[in-house]
């Protein structure tokens, strides 16, 4: 089965409510824009590839956390299963490329995924594009064309705003807070046969498709589905997740590409 990318209609209100309750159950507490400290240290990636499949692409091997998630048609696995295997393997690679969709917004992100978690990319939606850098307590997005750190204690409104925008990119394409928000789901069942992605690099890839047994609830929010797709070797390739909040349903994308790459994160300048 080839799968396009899917496109959903808007309803961003409905993601970040899906997005800080899975926040809560995976133990991220994305951090608002704190006010600024005394040193803003470049971030690097510390991924732990073994070999290159192809060049400047390392290839990940993944960890005993995937053990028990099986990619036999027909398998069944637990929704705390597969979200272990999904950190575990975002951990030994230790930085990637997202492509996140939901509705009428798309990011493009460059991410470090360890204990200190960074990322960078862009953000475009109908009032634009806005560039963002985000550390593990700090923010920065363009206003304008300009850099503002975010600081959500602060009196002057354009921090505020990056502080909260900064807050909500960083729950949006944290795959920590994807995993989290896998677990929601009590088991997901391996489809039948692999379906062919279309990556956003142009690339194509074969996934097994793992789709939630049936809907779930949280807190107000109505998952009517959440699909994760696995390559073999157990390669995080994306998940789907189809959410209503307040009577609005949204789709959210989320595409990984480039896992192991290195990735550097640096305060911008200007």
């Amino acid at each position: 089965m080839r799968l396009n990318r899917p496109s959903a209609r808007p309803a961003l209100l409905a993601v970040a409510a899906v997005a800080a309750l899975a926040a809560c159950s995976s133990g991220t507490s994305p951090a608002p824009g704190a006010s600024p400290s005394t040193s803003a240290p470049t971030v690097v990636a510390s991924p732990s590839p073994t070999a290159s499949a192809t060049p400047d692409v390392p290839v990940v091997v993944a960890p005993a956390e995937c053990d028990a998630v099986s990619l036999a048609p027909g398998a069944t696995v637990t929704g705390a299963d597969l979200s272990a295997c999904v950190i575990g393997f975002s951990l030994a690679a230790g930085s990637g490329h997202e492509h996140v969709q939901s509705g009428d917004s798309t990011a493009e992100v460059d991410f470090v995924f360890s204990d200190a978690p960074a990322m960078t990319g862009t953000m475009v939606d109908a009032d634009g594009t806005t560039s963002f850098v985000l550390t593990q307590d700090r923010s920065w997005i363009t206003i304008d064309g300009r850099w503002v750190e975010g600081d959500v204690t602060s009196s002057d409104s354009e921090k505020v705003l990056a502080g909260t925008v900064g807050t909500a990119y960083r729950t949006l394409a944290d795959p920590a807070v994807s995993a989290g928000m896998i677990a929601m789901s009590p088991t997901y069942t391996v489809q039948p046969d692999q379906d062919v992605i279309d990556l956003v690099n142009g690339g194509e890839v074969h996934a097994w498709r793992l789709q939630s047994d049936a809907p779930f609830s949280m807190a107000g929010v109505d998952m009517q589905e959440l699909i994760v797709w696995l390559a073999d070797g157990h390669v995080v390739v994306g998940t789907q997740g189809t959410g209503t909040f307040g009577g609005v349903q949204t789709t959210t994308v989320q595409q990984f590409t480039d896992w192991g790459v290195p990735v550097v994160v640096e305060p911008p300048v200007g």
